[in-house]
């Protein structure tokens, strides 16, 4: 019994969930955009228009305009005092 209360503990503890209330912009993203790569943190890259245009012209997404124009808005966002 106790070795499965910690199997279960380490099971959560090991949880890539982030720890905040994700924005719809964010749930977007990982919906879309991290069954094939990681989650990148949005202020990794400078280029994430041209990054997402390529996805598309490669056929390595689908998104909608709406879908492209929410997932910019979250990638292009500014870091809170935390995550810089």
């Amino acid at each position: 019994m106790i070795a499965r209360l910690v199997l279960l503990l380490l099971a959560f503890a090991c949880s890539s969930a982030p720890s905040r209330p994700l924005s719809g912009e964010e749930r977007l993203y990982r919906a879309k955009c991290t069954s094939c790569h990681r989650a990148y943190e949005p202020w990794d890259r400078d280029d994430w228009p041209a990054v997402i245009d390529k996805m598309q012209a490669d056929k390595k997404t689908h998104l909608s305009p709406e879908e492209r124009a929410q997932i910019l808005v979250f990638l292009q966002g500014t870091p809170g005092p935390s995550e810089r």
